[in-house]
């Protein structure tokens, strides 16, 4: 049997699937500067390929602004077809490798600083000896990630993914409680409630003041606290409440983390679900599927009430419920 050269039959030459691969990676990242870092090539070889690309389709396809990158409708166009032929590429990749019995390889985790720092890194040593064959990445910054081929595997955020491909669904609800040490405590007293908040020393994160669920809570008494700590670093805000520097608001497992820490009887300031997702491209990799497992076992609400949809007040925790990688033979 003879294979013929498809280009016999057009009579033209078949758009090179890496000027493709260049053109979703400069309409993704908005720019040549951003595709080029991407790619780890030079701006010069992202516009040749862009180039190339134009002449063999025969249409403009990119715009350039001082603004960035403008599709122009042929681009768009183009775009819808290359993304699914990047799906496919992605899906079959996966697949095949998903064939593989054995769980090894390396597998990308994002999360929030708090929640990778004090619910995920402390159960990584007994998951890594029951997997010794994975390699974990672990990263943690303000902005969420994109998911796929070259990204995060798992992400476990505060936001539901809109991406029609990547799958998520919510595995914790945190409840972020008033909290203050018993040395601060002793010497300045409590608050009466939660505008008497603004009489003591408050130590905030960030993140409070960034994202709109908590404006919407918290709005009466953001304007009349004054901040005497600011950071965007989770641990740092833990440590300086339990060193007694001020109150803070925390999730309420806070008070499973450090004993010098006391939840004030006040209910919480705002509740906010933990999601889960990862690319649907993944979902056949055993690499991505022990990670996701793992991850349900270590926000397991029957066994940590701090994770529960209800809030528990931190008082009623049970002294054998801790934040430690959870037995998943006795489950």
């Amino acid at each position: 049997m003879t294979i013929k050269d498809p280009t016999e039959r057009t009579g033209r030459e078949l758009v090179d699937w890496s000027d493709l691969r260049t053109f979703y990676a400069v309409a993704n990242a908005g720019s040549m500067n951003a595709a080029a870092e991407a790619l780890g090539v030079t701006q010069s070889a992202i516009s040749k390929r862009l180039g190339q690309l134009e002449a063999r389709l025969g249409a403009r396809l990119l715009e350039r602004s001082p603004s960035g990158i403008q599709l122009t409708e042929a681009g768009q166009e183009a775009f819808d077809h290359v993304t699914t032929m990047m799906r496919a590429s992605q899906s079959l990749e996966n697949t095949l490798k998903g064939l593989e019995t054995k769980t090894q390889g390396e597998v990308k985790i994002w999360a929030n600083d708090g929640v990778l720092g004090f619910c995920i890194a402390p159960n990584v040593s007994s998951f890594l000896a029951e997997n010794p064959g994975l390699r974990l990445t672990m990263l943690s910054d303000r902005n969420l990630p994109r998911q796929g081929q070259g990204h995060a595997d798992v992400v476990v955020s505060f936001e539901q993914p809109k991406q029609a491909e990547v799958i998520s669904f919510p595995i914790a609800t945190l409840h972020y409680c008033v909290f203050a040490s018993r040395d601060y405590l002793s010497t300045y007293g409590a608050p009466s409630g939660p505008l008497d908040v603004a009489q003591h020393r408050v130590l905030n994160h960030t993140l409070y003041a960034e994202n709109p669920g908590w404006k919407e809570k918290t709005a009466q008494i953001a304007a009349l606290v004054e901040p005497t700590l600011l950071t965007d670093c989770s641990a740092s805000l833990l440590q300086a409440t339990a060193s007694g520097a001020g109150i803070a608001v925390m999730p309420s497992y806070a008070a499973q983390l450090d004993q010098r820490l006391v939840a004030l009887p006040m209910p919480p300031m705002a509740s906010v679900k933990v999601w889960l997702s990862f690319h649907e491209s993944a979902r056949r990799a055993p690499r991505v599927r022990t990670v996701v497992t793992w991850m349900r076992l270590i926000f397991d609400r029957r066994k940590s009430p701090w994770f529960r949809d209800e809030y528990v007040p931190p008082s009623l925790f049970s002294s054998a419920a801790t934040i430690a990688w959870p037995d998943e033979r006795a489950a």
